[in-house]
């Protein structure tokens, strides 16, 4: 055996198990392990024995006894390591929820956090996999959508290695590389549907393989300008004598509550014309809801947005903006056609005010006059 240095252990084959030799104060030491080559459980014990001589060495505090090295070199001193097991995305996003709840308003929770955890359930990747993750997000939303369920996401990883939950945040600064369309900035933006393209939306649904149960929905919020939540909870009961009484709404993000009350009165009354009447008349009466699911129960908005409207409107070739836009596009009509303000806001349920401030400047073109 080579010589050795001050604080090394030497190791030897002797009858087949491995044997360790060092040198202290001009004496020679050596320690059977009883541990055969090739042993990889009993290699974890050997470092750990080396380690401690060496230890002992380096510092001077090695006393010629050699006990506490045997007793380490018995199985049971070995501690089994501990798995460390890393939560999955959704999990970590309950337990994000969780915290943040006391904190959050009912419609926040309800409408944005229970999105997420929709599309958690849905995404098929992890949390070791947030380049998929973000991929899937883009393909299966609206880029604004997308970007704003990735934020929430980045917050809640943040949260968790805070917590210790994991060690580091694979999705820091990840949304930032979701670029917003023009078109899609701005959740209050007015951007109306020309005629054209609500033609091409409505027939692009009533000829589509997979969503054309939705198209008297869509023709539905064309035609009367309703919030999408209105129409939602919309009831056969709820018609009579040619007027559509508006008198609750679905919680969007809870798929099958309804609320009684709308969002800025108790109730509202809408007269049906003759193309909505003709749009009822259309509609098979099999379920109190006037606008089910294809399974008879409340529409799970958030799916509608991501898959059915995304795809349709990418299926006819236009320009992509929110379902909300339908509501915009009937108010601007109807002021373009010379209908009041005033009458406009009691149809739509907003006050004129409100129409004077965002829509009365869109609904026509200003010409600029000449003056002499």
């Amino acid at each position: 055996m080579a010589r050795l240095t001050k604080g090394s252990v030497g190791q030897v084959v002797d009858n087949g198990s491995i044997k360790l030799r060092w040198r202290w104060e001009g004496k020679r030491y050596s320690l059977g392990t009883g541990i055969h080559p090739g042993d990889k459980i009993g290699a974890i014990r050997l470092a750990e024995v080396i380690r401690v001589i060496s230890r002992d060495l380096q510092y001077g505090e090695f006393s010629g006894d050699t006990s506490k090295y045997k007793a380490l070199l018995k199985p049971e001193s070995v501690k089994p390591v501990p798995q460390v097991t890393i939560p999955t995305l959704q999990t970590l996003w309950d337990k994000y929820t969780d915290f943040r709840r006391p904190s959050l308003s009912p419609n926040t929770l309800i409408k944005d956090y229970v999105a997420v955890s929709k599309a958690l359930e849905r995404c098929p990747y992890g949390l070791e996999q947030q380049g998929q993750v973000r991929d899937w997000l883009i393909k299966n939303y609206p880029p604004e959508s997308a970007k704003r369920i990735l934020t929430r996401i980045n917050a809640c990883c943040r949260w968790a290695q805070q917590s210790q939950l994991i060690p580091s945040n694979p999705f820091q600064g990840m949304a930032a590389s979701i670029s917003i369309p023009k078109g899609e900035r701005g959740r209050d933006e007015i951007d109306p549907f020309s005629p054209d393209e609500r033609a091409a939306i409505i027939a692009g649904f009533e000829s589509s393989q997979y969503y054309r149960h939705y198209a008297p929905l869509v023709q539905f919020l064309f035609l009367t300008g309703c919030r999408p939540g209105e129409a939602l909870g919309l009831e056969w009961s709820h018609i009579s004598d040619g007027l559509i009484h508006f008198q609750q709404t679905s919680v969007n993000g809870l798929r099958g509550e309804l609320k009684q009350g709308l969002k800025t009165q108790s109730s509202r009354k809408f007269p049906v014309n003759r193309q909505l009447q003709e749009l009822l008349d259309n509609i098979p009466r099999v379920n109190k809801l006037v606008f089910p699911s294809p399974t008879g129960r409340v529409i799970d908005w958030t799916n509608f947005r991501a898959r059915a409207w995304v795809t349709v409107l990418k299926s006819v070739g236009v320009r992509y903006r929110k379902v909300y836009q339908t509501r915009h596009t009937f108010i601007t009509e109807a002021l373009r056609r010379g209908m009041s303000v005033q009458d406009v806001a009691k149809l739509v349920g907003n006050s004129p005010q409100v129409i004077y401030a965002h829509y009365a400047g869109v609904s026509r073109d200003l010409v600029v006059p000449e003056f002499s």
